[in-house]
C-alpha cells in the first residue's frame, strides 16, 4: 500500500503568500514525519497543468519540496520594527475590492516582501533538475520506482488499494469532489483528509462571504465520501464529528484525532545574533485577522498606558502578515502611531527570527476566539516562554496545564491577568521556570505514526 499525499495547496501557498501560517506548518512537519517513517511507502502528488482536469495530477520529489521550503523558511527578509504603515496603505481598500482587484493587491504587497520567491516554480523547476543530474552522476542507490517518480501522472502508477492523503486546505478547487470520486470509484483508492477547523462554518463572522459561501460547498461535497477524516485536535474532531451529524451528512466515520507536534524543524538555522527588539516585550504570533483578536491587545495596552507609567508597559510585538476584515484595527493603530511606538509589528518573520522572538519576550499571547489547534500557544511555550491565551476550543487543549487562560470576550478578565502577570516579575520568573522544566515536547512522528496506523487499518 502506498500513501499519497496532496500537496499541491501548499506548494500554491508558497508561490501567492511566501512563509507558512499554521495549516502549511502542519502540513509541512507531518509530510515530513510521515516521509521519515521506515518501512512504509509515502510519496507525494501535485495538480498537472490542466487545473480544471479533476483527474490530471502528477507525482513531485518530496526531497525537492523538502529542499526548496527549508530554504524559504532560512530566508531572513523581515526587519525588526517594520510597522504596517506602508501595507495598510496599500491594502486599506482591499476589502471593499472586486476579487481581481484583491489577488493583485496581495500579489503586489508580497511581491515587496518576498522579493525573488515570486519565482518559485522556477525554482522548483531548476532544483529538480539538479538533482536529476545530481542522482545521474553520483548514482544514488535508489529504488527504479523512486528515480522515476518525478513529474509522472498520478494515474499510471496508482494501484488499486492505495491511499490518498489531503492534509491541506484545498477547497479553493471546486471541482475536488470529482477528484474523490474518480480516486474511489475508478482508481479504487481510499480517500482520506485531515480537519484543521470549521471557522468559516462555525464564526462566519469573522471570515470573508467568499470564503463561506466557497468552504461550506466544498466540505458539503467532499466529507460524505472520505473514508478516513483526521482531525488535529479533540476538540476539532468533536466539532466535525457533531457538524457530521447535524447536517446528515456522516458517513459513520470516527474522526480520528491526530497529535500535534511542537517541535521547529522547518529551519535549522541558529538565532540571529542580536536581538530583533531591544526592549522588554511581550509576543503575538499570528495572522492580523479579525478572528484572532488583535484589537483586544490594542485596547488593553492603551489601558495600560493610561493607568501605568510609560517605561513600566512592555512593547507589544505582532509577528506575521496582516489579513483581512481589520481595517478599522489597523487603521486605529496608524492613528495612534501604533501606541507610539508601544506596538510593534514584525512582518513575515523567517523560522530564525521567530525563534529569536521567542526566545527573548517576557511571555506570549494568544487571545483568539476561535482555533483549530493553536499552533503559537505550543510553539511558545517548547521555547520555554509562559504563554496567557483564551480559553476557548482547542486553546486549552494546546497550551495545557501550563498555560494561562481568559474569556477572549472579556476585556476586563484578561486585563487583570496580563496585568498580573506584568505587575509581579517574581512570578513570571517563577512560572517561566516551571515551563522551562515541566513542558514535554511532542515530535510530528507521534502524529504520523497516527496516521500510518489508521491507513493501514
Amino acid at each position: 500500500m502506498t500513501l499519497w499525499i496532496d500537496i499541491d495547496d501548499l506548494l500554491q501557498h508558497f508561490v501567492h503568500l511566501g512563509r507558512p501560517s499554521g495549516i502549511q506548518r502542519v502540513v509541512f512537519e507531518l509530510s515530513a514525519a510521515l516521509r521519515a517513517q521506515p518501512g512504509h511507502n509515502v510519496q507525494f502528488v501535485r495538480r498537472g497543468p490542466n487545473k480544471s482536469d479533476p483527474r490530471d495530477f502528477q507525482t513531485i520529489d518530496w526531497s525537492v519540496i523538502d529542499r526548496l521550503l527549508r530554504d524559504v523558511m532560512r530566508d531572513t527578509g523581515a526587519k525588526a520594527g517594520k510597522t504596517s504603515a506602508p501595507l495598510f496603505s496599500a491594502m486599506q481598500h482591499v476589502e471593499q475590492a472586486t476579487p481581481r482587484e484583491m489577488l493583485s493587491t496581495v500579489l503586489r504587497m508580497e511581491g515587496q516582501v518576498l522579493g525573488g520567491l515570486t519565482n518559485l516554480w522556477a525554482g522548483l523547476t531548476r532544483l529538480a533538475f539538479n538533482k536529476c543530474l545530481t542522482s545521474i552522476k553520483k548514482r544514488q542507490r535508489k529504488s527504479r520506482f523512486e528515480e522515476c517518480l518525478e513529474g509522472i501522472a498520478f494515474a499510471e502508477i496508482v494501484q488499486a488499494g492505495d491511499v490518498f492523503l489531503t492534509l491541506g486546505a484545498p477547497w479553493t478547487h471546486d471541482n475536488y469532489a470529482q477528484t474523490v470520486r474518480w480516486l474511489r470509484d475508478e482508481l479504487r483508492v481510499s480517500f482520506g483528509l485531515l480537519m484543521h477547523d470549521l471557522a468559516p462554518i462555525r464564526c462566519p463572522e469573522w471570515c470573508q462571504i467568499e470564503l463561506i459561501t466557497k468552504y461550506k460547498a466544498w466540505h458539503h461535497a467532499v466529507l460524505p465520501l472520505a473514508d478516513i477524516i483526521f482531525a488535529n485536535s479533540r476538540a476539532t474532531a468533536q466539532d466535525v464529528q457533531s457538524y457530521l451529524a447535524t447536517e446528515g451528512i456522516g458517513t459513520g466515520i470516527t474522526v480520528q484525532h491526530v497529535p500535534m507536534g511542537t517541535e521547529f524543524g522547518l529551519a535549522e538555522t541558529t538565532m540571529p545574533a542580536e536581538r530583533l527588539v531591544s526592549e522588554p516585550y511581550v509576543l503575538f504570533v499570528s495572522t492580523i485577522e479579525a478572528r484572532k483578536n488583535h484589537m483586544l491587545l490594542f485596547r488593553i495596552w492603551r489601558r495600560m498606558l493610561e493607568e501605568m507609567p510609560v517605561d513600566q508597559v512592555p512593547t507589544l510585538v505582532f509577528a506575521g502578515r496582516p489579513g483581512w476584515l481589520v481595517s478599522d484595527l489597523m487603521q486605529q493603530l496608524e492613528n495612534t502611531k501604533w501606541l507610539d511606538g508601544k506596538i510593534r509589528f514584525i512582518q513575515n518573520p523567517s523560522d530564525a527570527e521567530l525563534r529569536r522572538l521567542y526566545s527573548d519576550c517576557s511571555f506570549s499571547v494568544f487571545p483568539s476566539f476561535f482555533e483549530g489547534w493553536g499552533l503559537p500557544v505550543t510553539e511558545g511555550l517548547a521555547m520555554g516562554r509562559p504563554c496567557i491565551a483564551s480559553d476557548t476550543t482547542s486553546i486549552p487543549e494546546a497550551g495545557g496545564p501550563l498555560g494561562r487562560y481568559f474569556n477572549p470576550r472579556n476585556l476586563g478578565e484578561a486585563y487583570a491577568l496580563i496585568r498580573q502577570v506584568i505587575d509581579d516579575p517574581e512570578d513570571l520568573a517563577a512560572w517561566t521556570q516551571k515551563v522551562r522544566s515541566e513542558f514535554k515536547p511532542v515530535p510530528w512522528t507521534v502524529g504520523a505514526k497516527v496516521i500510518l496506523d489508521t491507513v493501514q487499518r
